[in-house]
């Protein structure tokens, strides 16, 4: 039997989990929308029919007839549905990151969800779900490096988009928040770490819209894990030629490399202009295998029984160093940083 998979939020994303849930995890179903977007829901009720399509949250829960829920609503929706729906029993939630723009929410968040020791609870840091990210892990796990010193990454998202980019800011928690914590959490399982100093960089540099809203579109920060490893991580809104990903581990025996360049493909063209090679275009079609596969194991956790990947703790301690780094980045200064979870 099939496992039936309810999804609140249908935007870029969520659409594209509602896709994936529906073609291309063997043993899901789709059977419920649900969007505030009435062209959201038509798009996908006539592509999926699923059972019930609705713009109330309430509706939703009420009806209840499914196994997990996917939560893929704006950022700051997150830590109302999350509590709602744990408190109202759901069995398994998948939800989006960051999981809370607040203190006071991510401690609600925690109360709800550690009170349910029944409850299948997975954060979106889908990057830990990359083949060539595991393969790293595996790696760093059996000595090849030595000792890790340093750990770049970065993630350059397409310039273009600063439209979007201004109004969807207020509601994503801003450019550290949601954009930094997917690499913060990466590292975080590449050592078994935390940071405890951070220093940080950022302004607005292209999109001026930003201004208004408080936010930026580039920042870089330094951090020192409690294991001494240092930490860089870049974040961009202004790549020109499209989204680039690079990731670098160095240690005292050797370094690992992924996506060093940015190539859509392997085709090579060759003219008088020179050589050139296309670039990825956005985040998704970079990480679009780690999103069906974090999908499909969510499903696999709901038929299991077992634990997600990426739980409670790593969404909680993910956003309250943002939190930290934002304020580094704000006062161009160093914090020191010690987790409260």
């Amino acid at each position: 039997m099939a496992t039936r998979i309810a999804i609140v939020g249908l935007g870029r994303l969520g659409y594209e989990h509602a896709r994936n849930i529906h073609y291309n995890v063997p043993d899901a179903e789709l059977v419920a929308i649900c969007s505030v977007r009435q062209e959201e829901l038509d798009r996908v009720r006539d592509e999926i029919e699923p059972e019930l399509v609705t713009q109330s949250f309430d509706e939703l829960l009420e009806w209840g007839k499914f196994d997990g829920l996917v939560i893929a609503t704006n950022s700051q929706t997150h830590a109302e549905l999350i509590c709602q729906a744990a408190d109202n029993g759901t069995r398994a939630i998948y939800t989006e990151k960051p999981i809370g723009m607040s203190m006071e929410e991510l401690d609600r968040i925690k109360a709800s969800v550690q009170v349910r020791s029944d409850l299948t609870f997975q954060v979106g840091y889908n990057h830990r779900f990359d083949r060539d990210m595991a393969a790293a892990k595996q790696k760093i796990e059996a000595g090849y490096v030595g000792k890790p010193v340093l750990i770049r990454l970065a993630s350059r998202d397409q310039k273009g988009l600063e439209e979007f980019i201004v109004k969807f800011s207020p509601t994503s928690g801003g450019l550290v928040a949601d954009m930094m914590t997917h690499d913060y959490d990466t590292a975080r399982w590449l050592t078994g770490g935390d940071a405890k100093r951070i220093f940080g960089l950022g302004d607005v540099y292209a999109f001026d819209g930003l201004k208004e809203v408080n936010d930026i579109d580039n920042a870089v920060i330094l951090m020192e894990f409690t294991d001494g490893t240092m930490v860089q991580v870049e974040a961009s809104r202004t790549s020109s030629y499209g989204y680039h990903a690079p990731f670098e581990i160095f240690g005292t025996d050797g370094t690992i490399k992924i996506g060093e360049n940015s190539f859509k493909n392997r085709s090579m063209y060759l003219d008088k202009t020179g050589v050139n090679q296309a670039c990825t275009e956005w985040f998704f079609e970079y990480w679009e295998e780690t999103y069906l596969a974090e999908m499909a194991d969510f499903v696999a956790c709901i038929r299991e029984n077992r634990e997600p990947k990426v739980g409670l703790e790593d969404g909680y301690k993910a956003v309250e160093w943002a939190f930290a780094a934002a304020e580094a980045v704000r006062n161009k200064s160093a914090v020191d940083f010690k987790s409260t979870y």
